[in-house]
């Protein structure tokens, strides 16, 4: 039987909407994250329920391997972070049912989230693209966009997914600016990126120079695995932190909050936190 501190992590998820409210519970929330090994054995023993389809996934078909769980306990390609965003969705939409009837831009298209996203919802109101080196751009086939500039008309989506993306985008208001224009009103943006989160400034990796228009880097280059360029991955500009909410709200959205969520019941488990932080903002 599982204690009732694990217990009371089958299904907790809390928003926050400022650092400050965030801060006081930190000290906790690490000791919390104690408590993986004993959630990551009770999904051993039971399995987990997928969100928003509520399908049942028995532990024979989860990969329970590695140390990150938020980049890990991988089902039905999708990651413990993608189940993390599923929830906030499925808060707002409901069901696959209601989703795919949204018109929705996804920034990834190689991943296993997106594949999941196409069997689920289809294709017809989902756009996935990745962002592609202008060399890369003739002779791929995967649709490209740039966040700092996309194509889209005014207006056109009622939801943006954009996953471990916002460390690697050299201009991030220009980047929200952009998200905010093509989402339609009370539309929204549900993101995860690595978040320094325990405190309010990002940390700076690099700098775009305007002059050159590459980037000047501060320390030591950092880059993540990137499935376009899996030989090198993306450069990391940042690493943000809670000023993002400000960036958002200048960027002109109205609502504006970080969920914490946790739940070995749907396999969401994290890193340094007993969870995984996502983002959401409303136009």
């Amino acid at each position: 039987m599982p204690s009732e501190a694990v217990l009371g992590l089958q299904g907790y998820q809390k928003s926050y909407f400022d650092f400050a409210e965030f801060k006081p519970n930190i000290p906790s929330l690490l000791h919390q994250g104690a408590l993986r090994e004993d959630c990551l054995a009770v999904i051993q023993r039971l399995g987990m329920i997928e969100p928003l389809t509520g399908s049942y996934v028995p532990p024979g078909a989860i990969d329970l391997s590695g140390t990150n769980y938020r980049e890990g306990v991988v089902a039905n390609g999708l990651l413990s972070r993608n189940r993390a965003v599923l929830k906030v969705v499925e808060r707002t939409y409901g069901s696959v049912e209601a989703l795919a009837q949204q018109q929705i831009y996804l920034v990834e298209a190689i991943s296993g989230f997106a594949s999941w996203m196409r069997r689920r919802v289809g294709d017809q109101g989902l756009i996935c693209s990745e962002f592609l080196e202008e060399s890369e751009i003739p002779v791929s086939d995967i649709p490209h966009q740039d966040l700092c500039e996309l194509s889209f008309s005014n207006q056109t989506f009622d939801l943006v997914l954009c996953n471990e993306l916002f460390e690697h985008v050299r201009d991030l208001g220009q980047a929200f600016s952009e998200i905010h224009r093509v989402l339609k009103a009370e539309g929204r943006l549900i993101a995860t990126c690595p978040l320094a989160f325990g405190q309010r400034d990002s940390i700076l990796k690099a700098r775009l120079n305007q002059e050159t228009g590459e980037p000047d880097m501060i320390g030591e280059p950092e880059h993540h695995g990137d499935p376009v360029r899996p030989d090198h991955g993306s450069l990391v500009y940042r690493i943000p932190g809670w000023e993002i909410l400000d960036q958002l709200q200048r960027a002109g959205f109205k609502m504006t909050a970080i969920h914490h969520i946790c739940s070995w019941r749907h396999g969401i488990l994290g890193s340094d936190l007993p969870g995984v932080l996502v983002i959401e903002a409303q136009r």
